[in-house]
This record gives structure tokens, C-alpha cells and sequence, in this order.
């Protein structure tokens, strides 16, 4: 029938993290549920995390100060990403 599909590359959505960093991803993913969001007629906008209930998390977990210093620079990673227009 003169159709020629085109194998699509696999890709792996897996990454290595390194075991200095295991412990500051984790406790990131533990805070995954305090972001701080406001809704208007434009959308959704990240406001960044609730640090309050991030450290009653982190202190929960047992995760030190380098965790929460971390977790930081991955928020402020992270709010760009988040608000970016569709």
C-alpha cells in the first residue's frame, strides 16, 4: 500500500543520580505535595514550596540541613520549568 513507518528511537527515562545527591532527591520527592499555587483567569502559577511544611517533612524523615539547602536550589530549578506558557 506504498506506507513506510519509521521506527521511533527508544528512549530510557531512567537517570543516575549520584549517592552525595540520593538523600537531598529524596527528600525533594517527600515535598512534592507543598507546592504553593495561585489560580487566576491566566492559568496556574507556581509560587514555590511551603517551607513550613517542608520542614516538619524533612525533620519527619530525619534529613539533614544540606537536604534543605538542596531542595532549594531544586525549587528554584524547578519554577521556571513549572510556569512556563503552554
Amino acid at each position: 500500500m506504498g506506507v513506510t513507518l519509521a521506527a521511533a528511537p527508544k528512549t530510557d527515562d531512567a537517570m543516575e543520580i549520584m549517592p552525595a545527591n540520593w538523600d537531598s532527591l529524596m527528600a525533594f520527592l517527600e515535598c512534592q505535595t507543598q507546592w504553593r499555587v495561585a489560580a487566576g483567569t491566566a492559568g496556574l502559577v507556581w509560587l514555590g514550596l511551603d517551607y513550613l511544611a517542608c520542614k516538619l517533612i524533612l525533620d519527619s524523615v530525619s534529613a539533614d540541613g544540606k537536604a534543605f539547602a538542596d531542595l532549594r536550589i531544586m525549587e528554584a530549578a524547578a519554577l521556571p520549568v513549572l510556569n512556563e506558557a503552554d
